[in-house]
């Protein structure tokens, strides 16, 4: 069975609760799911029967035909839905009942419709996905990217129209958001995938050696050289990434930029050119646009490598990702240390809410450090989590007392504390419209309002807002799609 769009399953409620019922059902489909709902345990199997299913909500105690009754319905059928069970009388003996006959959560009434909506994004992340072909031949789902429906497709299927030519790859984005990960995929699924990989971190070496690092030497070019195969040649017929391109010297850009233009080089104490048959990926974290524009960045060398330019989200903008990379990494951290704690609808609606300063992989190393303290299958409790992710994926977005106003949190909230009247997002703007979409209809007044006082200057907004300007520019469009603004 292929798994439906995150946010887009369909799901039945059932509860003989009439009020509980319809708020539920409401509040879920407001969130984009594709709800049906049952008044009673004889009409849910009835539409089980009739319909398939992704997942069920269903109330425990009901006339009749109770809550495990449509469970053991449930898991007869052929296309087995996930169950979830609510009731406001759980005990454990109930709980333990619901899971043997399996039921994959168990909720305790009152229950926060986000706890309902992190419980179905976790049932999403766990169904299985079969191999279909996208429209352009290539499965994007047989990739080792990871993440949602809603931006890895169409992000997928612009991997694969570009991977078969030899054009030069630019990716943008936030440290830790996998850019990496996407020059990998670049190379696996081009025509030189039986050809040699091969990155340079152009941060991480001495800016006196990045040359010859590149390049090569040969014999006598200075003291000590023996002759040494530059990484470009050993990349001949393969994929070369660049990785943190925006460190290189200007020097240094000048002789990438012949590289990219002529694809020669020319090694350390040598007068004559070697080709290179390499396909060029470069990735950065920097706004080189505007650094090209005030001569810190070649203008030349950027309007070269942005032939072709990726830009990846960071994971605050992609929260459907969250489930999904859990069980991702919860997987790989069984295979790596044969033990993986699970993760249940309370915590995973805290990392929903907390911002991901360091992206993907602050979410993988988490899930790894727990992987390590707690037993297999333990339940992760939002006790165990850093204090950082405590603090900021609090109820009311709290943050820690000390928080210097120089980071670009604590600059938006500056701001707008002196210039704006704008209050928060409410629980009623959170059940009405959904915890991330509130959130960005907050961001995107709070930008607007940025933009007004700076009559519209880009740049002074993007620096009053503790953001880069590319960022801001990208979340601007993004938000006049959206209708934010």
């Amino acid at each position: 069975m292929t798994r439906p769009p995150l946010k887009n399953l369909r799901v039945l409620v059932v509860d003989d609760d009439d009020v509980a019922r319809s708020f539920v059902a409401r509040s879920l489909t407001r969130k984009g799911f594709d709800v049906q709902s049952a008044s009673a345990g004889q009409q849910a199997m009835k539409l089980l029967t009739e319909t398939p299913f992704d997942a069920i909500v269903c109330d425990l105690l009901m006339p009749e035909i109770d809550g495990l009754d449509v469970l053991k319905h449930s898991v007869a059928l052929d296309s087995r839905p996930s169950f979830i069970m609510l009731t406001a009388h759980g005990n454990v003996a109930v709980a333990v009942d619901a899971m043997k006959l399996g039921a994959v959560d168990f909720l305790e009434k009152p229950i926060a419709i986000n706890e309902i909506e992190a419980a179905l994004l976790s049932v999403s992340a766990r169904r299985p996905v079969d191999s279909k072909p996208s429209a352009s031949g290539v499965n994007y789902k047989n990739t080792s990217l990871v993440g949602s429906d809603s931006w890895l497709r169409p992000f997928s299927e612009l991997l694969t129209k570009i991977a078969t030519t030899d054009a030069i790859v630019l990716i943008e984005g936030e440290t830790g958001t996998g850019k990496s990960a996407v020059a990998r995929e670049i190379w696996k699924l081009s025509n030189r995938s039986k050809g040699p990989f091969l990155a340079i971190n152009c941060a991480t070496i001495n800016r006196d050696l990045v040359e010859n690092e590149l390049f090569g030497n040969i014999k006598g070019a200075f003291t000590g050289a023996i002759g040494k195969v530059g990484i470009v040649e050993k990349a001949n017929h393969g994929s070369l990434f660049l990785d943190e391109i925006g460190e290189l010297s200007l020097e240094v850009q000048a002789k990438l930029l012949q590289l990219l233009q002529e694809r020669t080089f020319t090694p350390v104490g040598s007068t004559t050119p070697r080709q290179a048959d390499v396909r060029f990926i470069a990735a950065t974290n920097r706004e080189l646009e505007h650094e090209a524009q005030v001569g810190t960045f070649r203008p030349d060398l950027y309007y070269r490598l942005e032939v072709v330019k990726l830009t990846i989200p960071p994971l605050r903008e992609r929260l459907d990702d969250i489930p999904i990379l859990l069980e991702h990494f919860r997987q790989e951290a069984l295979q790596r240390h044969g033990r993986s704690p699970t993760f249940p609808p309370s915590t995973i609606g805290a990392l929903l809410r907390y911002n991901w300063p360091g992206n993907v992989r602050e979410l993988e190393n988490l899930v790894y450090r727990l992987s390590v303290m707690l037993e297999n299958g333990e339940a992760v409790e939002v006790e165990h989590f850093p204090d950082r992710i405590r603090l900021d994926s609090g109820a009311e977005y709290r943050k820690p007392s000390n928080m210097s106003l120089s980071s670009p949190t604590a600059k938006v909230e500056n701001y707008t504390q002196q210039h704006s009247p704008l209050s928060a997002p409410s629980m009623d703007d959170v059940v009405m419209q959904g915890l991330a979409k509130a959130m960005k209809s907050y961001e995107a007044k709070i930008i607007q309002q940025a933009l007004d006082r700076t009559g519209e200057n880009v740049t002074q907004a993007a620096k009053l807002l503790g953001m880069k300007r590319t960022t801001l520019i990208e979340k601007r469009r993004r938000y006049e799609e959206l209708g934010f603004l």
